[in-house]
């Protein structure tokens, strides 16, 4: 039973080391691709303008 404790262990611990490698790679180069994005904020028509122009 010890045995096999840890054999598991070993196999998980292996199995977080590759994933931790693949994790890394495609971090690193989606970090080069991904950008920023840009929002522009439209301001707000006052109330006022907005009644204007539907009763026109």
């Amino acid at each position: 039973m010890l045995k096999g404790l840890i054999v598991c262990f070993a196999v998980l611990f292996a199995q977080l080391a590759v994933l931790n490698v693949i994790d890394a790679r495609l971090y690193n180069s989606s970090q080069n691709v991904r950008q920023t994005a840009v929002t522009t904020v439209t301001p707000h028509k006052d109330e006022k303008e907005g009644e204007e122009e539907a009763q026109s």
